[in-house]
């Protein structure tokens, strides 16, 4: 019996990996709101990759920038996620009040990456300071 259940187990878990479906694509089948966020925001960055990640659930995009930027999007083109480690992000993508407030009370310190859900954004400092806000732009804690 339990070989059966640990036999169904996997069974299960590889049926749910098959239906995930992560391949390159080409820029130009981003969601079109996607490509105008990078041609806005990242003018004259190359895409290096683009991904698609279609599961049951949902599809998301992952585009990887030349100059060592990450950004991942939904399905609807809106990002998510956007991450830069060497030179951090463009603080004209960070709503007003966050860098504001970064720079108030971590001046110096670079934005790299912010994180937005349907409730919140999470910042990452390179001084090593994670901040979460409202989507209002009101501090709410900070994370471990």
């Amino acid at each position: 019996m339990k070989r059966f259940i640990a036999i169904f187990t996997l069974l299960v878990a590889l049926s749910f990996n098959a239906m995930a479906d992560e391949r390159p694509i080409e820029p130009t089948q981003l969601p079109k709101i996607a490509q105008e966020f990078i041609a806005k925001n990242f003018a004259g960055t190359p895409i290096l990759s683009a991904f698609v990640d279609r599961d049951v659930m949902d599809t998301d995009y992952e585009v990887r920038l030349e100059d060592g930027t990450k950004i991942d999007f939904n399905g609807r083109g809106d990002w998510t996620d956007i991450t830069n480690k060497r030179s951090g992000i463009p603080a004209s993508i960070v709503p007003h009040k966050l860098t504001e407030y970064t720079s108030k009370h971590y001046n110096g310190a670079a934005i790299l990456s912010i994180e937005r859900n349907s409730h919140s954004y999470e910042v990452k400092l390179s001084n090593g300071v994670e901040l979460i806000f409202s989507l209002s732009g009101k501090l709410l804690g900070y994370d471990d």
